[in-house]
């Protein structure tokens, strides 16, 4: 059986897994993202976490926040690992490792993960929005990864909700990720109560008070999060609308007005097929892995 490797590059840690064909990890390592980022230790870094099981993979497939460019494999930016900058990841391990690498962004390999793997692998064409500390997207088609320019396609939370509304990390006022995502409910209750909040979990414990600033913000972004869904059903016409990331956990709040909203506003049609849930939200590592199948198999 075919085992490929999966990297998950995140601001905190680099994590690396094995797997066969069925989605099961064999082996994983993690190393801890340096404090002090720059390429050269950073890659040295990626490299070692790599090497034990580098014998073992038909290939590597890696996932990180972008924006990049999945052709070159260079990773161009991040705005949570600030040091790094023009990446090259993919020369770099390939020049390592001489094994075939390919490299998206993460939100594309959770799509491409849970489209082979997750809760709706037996439908034909699945939407895949991954809700945590920003809302990323992905879109898969009869298996296949629709990427975009340079691996930078469905950036759903980068869709405007609110004209000249707040002001979104990617510098536009107005996208769906600042009414909807952790840092999205931070802000929007930073305004509206003066009072900062740590993790999502406080945010979700205080709509399960009944804090009302708290429900409103809720309310308003999952409406703001529906309409953003339904310009892409439109635009994309998926059989599947699959939810997958941490804000998930806490699906039994929103989820309900969310799906409701969806299915009254699309055209009726659309209804008779499609299908709306939460995925397996399945590692970062398996979505990497996943590239690696995908291609193969192309």
């Amino acid at each position: 059986m075919r085992k490929a490797i999966g990297v998950d590059i995140g601001g905190g840690s680099i994590r690396v897994s094995l797997f066969d064909e069925t989605g099961k990890e064999l082996k994983t390592e993690i190393s801890p993202t340096p404090i002090h980022l720059d390429n050269e230790s950073f890659l040295n870094i990626l490299k070692d976490t790599i090497r034990p099981l580098a014998k073992e993979g038909i290939g590597i497939g890696v996932g990180s926040p972008g924006p990049l460019d999945n052709e070159r494999g260079v990773l161009i930016a991040s705005a949570n690992m600030q040091g790094l900058k023009n990446l090259p990841i993919k020369e770099s391990l390939k020049k390592e490792f001489s094994l075939p690498i390919w490299y998206e962004n993460d939100a594309n390999c959770a799509a491409l993960g849970e489209a082979y793997f997750g809760s709706y692998k037996d439908t034909e064409s699945q939407l895949i929005l991954t809700l945590g500390t920003g809302v990323g997207g992905g879109f898969v088609n009869k298996g296949i990864l629709y990427s975009g320019y340079l691996g930078n396609g469905i950036e759903i939370g980068h869709t405007t909700a609110v004209i000249g509304g707040a002001l979104c990390g990617c510098g536009v006022l107005g996208c769906v990720e600042s009414y909807f995502s952790t840092k999205g409910f931070f802000g929007r209750y930073l305004e509206k109560s003066g009072k900062s909040l740590v993790n999502a979990e406080e945010f979700f414990q205080l709509v399960r008070k009944e804090d009302p600033i708290a429900k409103e913000i809720l309310h308003f972004g999952t409406l703001a999060l529906a309409h953003a869904v339904r310009n892409a059903v439109h635009l994309l016409n998926p059989e599947a609308v699959v939810f997958v990331g941490g804000i998930t956990k806490s699906y039994d709040l929103f989820g309900k007005l969310l799906e409701s909203e969806i299915r009254s506003s699309i055209f009726p049609v659309l209804n008779d097929r499609l299908k709306i849930g939460v995925g397996a939200s399945l590692s970062g590592t398996l979505g990497a892995a996943s590239l690696v199948f995908s291609k193969e198999k192309m």
